[in-house]
Parts: structure tokens; C-alpha cells; sequence
């Protein structure tokens, strides 16, 4: 029997990014661990803007898939296809300011590819950092994040807004 790690269901097929399934597995996995260690989350969601009916904004979507990969430095990190057109990224033990620093690089390492490519592309980004407790539902934090990418985007191009829960 061959297993190929690429392949496997919890992978998106199109990005090789994590599925939704398998994110929201390891984040209600983490969210418990993260209550015991007091240690802190930051769940972001970006939206490309992009949709995937054709061939163009396919491979866009995918070159993004592969942007954010190389902008989260850290194994802990997951990053996955969230719905069809989004991406979701969580980042474990890490406070405010860090998650300033991963979506500053994620917004860096996406002008660069658009100067070497003239291609627009407009990422929005919101995120919720938290410090994890009993009084609050995991699925909170995806509506207050959700709300977050409401914000930002109501700010423009390229626009990202974070907000702390503690």
C-alpha cells in the first residue's frame, strides 16, 4: 500500500494547502491545549478576491496558497483552504504584535509577486487574537474573526485589521 502525504484527505487537492475539515479538527485539538498551557491563538482570515471558475484566477489562487506558506516560518502554523475563495491561518503561541509581523510579511511577499508579475491583487485580511478560556466558544472566535474581515475590507485594497481578545 503507498501513501502519499500530498494526497491524503485532509489536504486540499487544487492549493496542497490543509482542508477546512481538517483545520477545524487541529484548532478545537489546540484550543484546549492552549487553555491549559495559557497560551495564546490568532485565527486570520484572508480573502484573495479572487474566484476560481477559470484557469487565470486558479493559478492565482494557488500562487497565493504558495505566498502563504512561505510567509509562516513556523511548523505550528497551519494554514488551509477555508470555503472555496478563502484561506484561514492559525497561529499558535503567538501574541498581537507577532501576528502583525506574519500578516506584514503575508502583505510584503505579495507586493513583491505583484511587481514581478503586474498582476493585481487585492488580500484582505482580518484576525482575532485570544487567549483561550472556558468562557469562551471556539466558534466565537470565528464570528469576531469573520467580523474582523468585514472591517478590514470595508477599508480598501490590501487592507487588514486586527483585534485581541484577553
Amino acid at each position: 500500500m503507498i501513501f502519499s502525504f500530498q494526497n491524503a484527505s485532509f489536504r486540499d487537492g487544487d492549493t496542497g494547502l490543509y482542508n477546512q475539515a481538517y483545520f477545524m479538527e487541529i484548532l478545537n485539538r489546540e484550543w484546549h491545549r492552549l487553555i491549559r498551557d495559557k497560551s495564546t491563538l490568532s485565527i486570520l482570515f484572508l480573502n484573495p478576491h479572487i474566484s476560481t471558475s477559470n484557469r487565470i484566477d486558479k493559478d492565482c489562487f494557488i500562487e497565493i496558497a504558495h505566498l502563504l506558506q512561505d510567509s509562516t516560518y513556523r511548523s505550528s502554523d497551519i494554514i488551509c483552504r477555508f470555503d472555496d475563495n478563502f484561506f484561514a491561518i492559525g497561529l499558535f503561541d503567538l501574541d498581537e504584535a507577532g501576528t502583525n509581523i506574519i500578516v506584514q510579511r503575508i502583505q510584503s511577499n505579495i507586493e513583491k509577486r505583484i511587481k514581478l508579475r503586474s498582476v493585481s491583487i487585492n488580500l484582505t485580511v482580518g484576525a482575532t487574537n485570544v487567549l483561550p478560556t472556558y468562557d469562551i466558544p471556539l466558534e466565537d472566535i470565528f464570528v469576531k474573526t469573520a467580523n474582523t474581515l468585514k472591517e478590514a475590507e470595508s477599508q480598501g485594497c490590501n487592507a487588514y485589521s486586527i483585534h485581541g481578545l484577553h
